[in-house]
């Protein structure tokens, strides 16, 4: 049961990783592969397919955890420029010799102890394979994670990249204990009973390693996920209203929150821009008291629209030459503010009234 809890916060990380961040996705291949790895391996799996799978199940599970150890060298090795190519042909021999072994060995299995099991050559190629290349690339991930780590400012990032780099070297000494179990019960003197036990604690401490590493680094992004969506709330109230008077200011929509506030930012510019020759230009006199900037700017909108039905406009004073761009945080925040203000400030409201009567 451990092991499916386990995978299913692995498969919930590995989704928030593809619908968050952009760019090489091995991070979610690594996710993915552990997360059906050890789905595939848990009792209740095995226990549905029948014992006569279980061999099998520990096969896939084996080549889907080195599949996903390949994809955590991969994305090490993404970080530099140009990104040098990672080929998949030693992983393709380890599976290979993985399945010849397993083929030879299967014949055997269940009708000898496991110990004498060990003995046979195809178990220990199968071991070998089966442990080096995956700590062959978890040296590689750690090494490089490890100097990215250090040149990260300090957050809650650079404690995730610590924490992984701690797994991953939990992963390896997992690995050499429990890969190659020939070698584990000649140097401990362990059986079956005592292995079985320590393998497992083993694995779910580098698990947990993993999953408190990936939440750490994942933070960030789901900090600026939240900001996004309320980003979007925010100026959704003024973008409605302009897109309402102005249906031709909308753009192509995306399933993309960063994009979709960027593309509300920017249709909601291009309707203050349109209407900027509807504003009159006496609005100024029916502002009884001074108000900030955007409710000001929500004034001029409220009655730029007004003064639009109606059919009215005046010649535009030319502009002041822009400044530095903000950003898109800083856009959305100050339109933000222009929302809540066209939406529920009395001052709004009142020059709106103005206006009909004046048109």
């Amino acid at each position: 049961m451990i092991s499916l809890v386990t995978a299913a916060l692995l498969a919930g990380i590995g989704l928030a990783q593809l619908t968050t961040t952009r760019g090489p996705r091995h991070l979610v291949t690594f996710f993915f592969s552990m997360a059906l790895s050890l789905t595939i391996s848990a009792e209740p799996t095995v226990r549905v397919l029948g014992v006569e799978y279980a061999l099998a199940c520990r096969l896939v599970t084996n080549m889907l955890q080195m599949l996903a150890v390949h994809s955590l060298m991969k994305l090490a090795r993404s970080t530099r420029e140009p990104e040098p190519r990672t080929p998949w042909w030693p992983l393709a021999v380890c599976w290979a010799v993985m399945a010849v072994s397993c083929v030879d060995f299967a014949q055997i299995y269940g009708t000898q102890s496991i110990m004498e099991i060990q003995r046979r050559p195809s178990v220990l190629a199968y071991q070998v394979a089966l442990t080096g290349y995956p700590v062959g690339c978890l040296v590689v991930f750690a090494v490089s994670l490890s100097r990215d780590a250090a040149r990260r400012r300090r957050g809650t990032f650079r404690a995730g990249l610590h924490v992984i780099v701690a797994a991953a070297v939990a992963t390896i000494g997992w690995g050499l204990f429990s890969g190659l179990p020939s070698v584990t019960f000649a140097l401990t003197g362990f059986g079956v009973a005592e292995f079985l036990p320590v393998s497992r604690n083993i694995g779910l401490v580098a698990m947990t390693l993993w999953v408190a590493g990936a939440l750490l680094t994942a933070w960030d992004g789901a900090v600026r996920l939240v900001r996004t969506w309320l980003g979007i709330r925010a100026v959704t109230p003024l973008w409605r209203a302009l897109v309402a008077a102005q249906p031709q200011i909308a753009l192509p929509a995306r399933h993309d929150l960063e994009f979709t506030l960027y593309r509300r930012v920017i249709e909601i510019r291009d309707g203050l821009l349109a209407l900027r020759a509807h504003v009159p230009p006496h609005l100024p006199d029916w502002l009884r008291s001074p108000v900030d900037g955007p409710t000001r700017a929500a004034a001029e909108l409220a009655a730029a629209l007004v003064m639009r039905d109606a059919g009215r406009s005046w010649e535009q004073r030319p502009s002041r030459q822009a400044g530095e761009a903000p950003s898109v945080e800083a856009e959305a925040a100050w339109l933000g503010a222009v929302s809540s203000a066209f939406t529920r400030s009395p001052v709004v409201r009142a020059v709106r009234r103005r206006a009909r009567l004046d048109s």
